[in-house]
């Protein structure tokens, strides 16, 4: 129980602050992780930006097919 009661004092301000604004790190959390997926996918990118549009890709709200014309779509 003293541990339990030391925990809640060392993380007090972020407890209020949660109770506060809702907010988590979970958004951040979930896009490192998908960087993650594309680092690991990515080992033949040379170049840096290569691999910045590759993550603009997989994780922007980009709706590619929309921007592709109809003649050229396959799908």
């Amino acid at each position: 129980m003293k541990k339990f009661v030391e925990t809640i004092q060392r993380h007090y301000d972020g407890i209020l602050a949660f109770i506060d604004t809702g907010l988590t790190n979970a958004i951040a959390e979930g896009l490192n992780r998908v960087i993650k997926i594309v680092k690991n996918r990515a080992s033949g990118f040379r170049t840096l930006d290569s691999f910045a549009d590759m993550i603009y890709l997989t994780v922007g709200d980009m709706d590619i097919p929309a921007h592709i014309p109809s003649k050229f779509r396959t799908v």
